[in-house]
């Protein structure tokens, strides 16, 4: 004897309460940026980038970093150095940092912002984030230069806007070169990423930071530029392109 099969059709609100509703799928982000073809191809050609760069010009980057903490003052180390070279380096540095810093936005995101982007489409997240950062921080980092530049030569000082352009770019490649390790690490790590990960790249950006606002300082002294000339030089060219970029992420 074969049972009548019974069918019931019951909404969310008839089965668990009127205030209930389906939930949606969770996003698929994860397995398309962690563990997808371009996301790792993306972090494998950084690491070789990297590798070459640190390989090959080692003593170069060596005596820049030591010059950059300060060390090298009445050492009597020279090293032979190239300027065109020297800002090669630095513009591979500070794009390879760009991408980088990108790569990872997207993954802190996927770990934990992913209940805001569940209506878009794996793709469409990793093009729109990866590019939105890029684009932001690369339009920030050319109003800084642009601003630099043209109130130098609308003061006719342009060897004092050139040596700011020189300090900003040193020291933004510097940062670029001690926390990429550690992103790359924060890319690679399957499940949450270790605290040294979060902890070496935040620490390398902010003695970075430090330095280079010590620099700027001694040099706006060097030159008997006011002080209220420095602090309105961090504020309209430091603080404030990056409040704007900050601003709607802590909302």
């Amino acid at each position: 004897m074969q049972l009548p099969i019974l069918e019931h059709t019951l909404t969310p609100e008839q089965a668990f309460g009127a205030a209930s509703t389906l939930v949606a799928q969770g996003s698929t982000i994860g397995s398309s940026a962690n563990y997808g073809a371009l996301f790792q191809i993306a972090v494998l050609v950084i690491g070789f980038i990297y590798t070459f760069f640190i390989v090959r010009y080692w003593d170069f980057l060596r005596y820049f970093i030591i010059g950059a903490l300060g060390f090298h003052q009445g050492s009597d180390e020279k090293v032979h150095i190239n300027p065109a070279e020297k800002t090669n380096i630095e513009v591979v540095m500070i794009v390879l940092g760009l991408v980088t810093l990108s790569l990872c936005s997207l993954r802190a995101i996927e770990l934990y912002g992913t209940a805001y982007l569940t209506t878009l489409s794996s793709s469409t997240i990793l093009i729109a984030i990866v590019g939105a950062v890029f684009g932001s921080v690369t339009l920030m980092l050319a109003y800084q230069y642009g601003a630099i530049y043209l109130s130098s030569a609308i003061c006719e000082r342009t060897d004092i806007g050139r040596a700011l352009i020189g300090l900003k770019s040193l020291y933004l490649a510097v940062a670029f070169v001690a926390a990429i390790p550690f992103c790359i690490l924060f890319l690679l790590w399957q499940s949450t990423p270790p605290l040294v990960a979060i902890l070496g790249a935040g620490i390398s950006c902010a003695v970075a930071l430090i330095l280079f606002v010590k620099e700027t300082f001694l040099f706006f002294v060097g030159q008997k530029i006011s002080i209220l000339h420095w602090i309105l030089y961090l504020c309209a060219l430091e603080i404030f392109p990056v409040s704007l970029i900050l601003a709607p992420i802590l909302r």
